[in-house]
């Protein structure tokens, strides 16, 4: 280990779910954490950015505690670490800034202990500690992912996204954190529902490996989390139906929201004022990006 030795790394954010893949379906995005990462005796954290105001600057910050679990993994002695983030993923918005948190430290980490774990074990430990394999197996490989759990092991297969295919998100002003976002959902569904959801997300699947874009609005439907989550972010269901009506290929929450995404190849303009108005009529305040898929992960 080379104490002076920096590490840089970029982490794209994500989108999870794309409707009817819940929890096993995501795209990596073209919005990144830019991340240096150096050892030291002491723990010194930089952020500018998304969350400059909010993240912890100390031993609570999560990408602390991920290099510190990685140590221990490895048996090696932690004792400090230098972290320097410019960050320009959207904080609790659905877009995997947890995710990229979690995968920059571990895969940091890991360069400067000197490549001790695979880039799939490194996968599998970022599952584990994020709950969930859907936006880590984004952060990890690029593009348009599926992931899955075999045992105690999480896997996920990575395809080349559709590079035109425009993602665009409106994004409010408020949280909506992935533990209310889970709470709210029943513990059981309906048959009906469930086969609902699972034709959608393999359509979704073909949707989007084989770019046909003409199923994508039937393939974003889903029963499972959406008509719940939905709940939680004003205006939705109207926003929605508007979206498709202005021309979007296909719209969902982004994750566990707020954030709402619109897949598109044209009237973009038209479908960020959609978004703002949507949120404005309910009082939300709110901005738009649009973003392109990411076809690689972290580098």
């Amino acid at each position: 280990m080379a104490k002076n030795r920096v590490v840089k790394l970029k982490v794209p954010g994500s989108s999870a779910n794309l409707g009817p893949g819940f929890d096993c379906m995501a795209l990596a995005l073209n919005i990144y954490a830019d991340i240096e990462m150096s050892l030291s005796d002491s723990i010194s954290i930089s952020v500018k950015g998304e969350g400059e105001k909010d993240i912890p600057l100390d031993e609570n910050n999560i990408m602390v505690k991920v290099a510190e679990h990685l140590f221990r993994h490895v048996g090696k002695p932690f004792n400090g670490i230098k972290i320097k983030v410019k960050n320009d993923i959207p904080q609790s918005r659905g877009l995997g800034s947890s995710s990229a948190a979690i995968v920059g430290s571990l895969y940091g980490t890991n360069e400067l202990l000197g490549r001790p774990l695979t880039r799939d074990e490194l996968f599998n430990m970022a599952s584990h500690l994020e709950g969930h394999p859907d936006n880590v197996a984004a952060a990890i490989y690029g593009g348009f992912t599926l992931a899955w759990k075999e045992n105690a092991d999480a896997k996920a297969l990575s395809f080349a996204p559709p590079m035109n295919l425009k993602v665009v998100l409106g994004i409010p002003n408020f949280d909506v954190y992935t533990i209310r976002a889970r709470n709210i959902l029943p513990a059981v569904w309906p048959k009906e529902d469930v086969v609902f959801s699972l034709s959608r997300a393999c359509l979704l699947t073909v949707a989007m490996v084989s770019k046909k874009y003409d199923l994508i609005t039937t393939a974003c439907q889903d029963r499972l989390h959406e008509p719940y989550r939905g709940q939680l972010i004003p205006g939705y269901s109207e926003i929605r139906q508007q979206l498709l009506k202005d021309g979007a290929l296909g719209v969902a929450i982004s994750g566990s929201g707020p954030t709402i995404l619109a897949f598109a190849t044209k009237n973009v303009d038209k479908i960020r004022k959609t978004m703002v108005d949507g949120f404005k009529k309910h009082k939300v305040k709110s901005t738009t990006l649009v973003l392109k898929p990411s076809p690689f992960g972290v580098k």
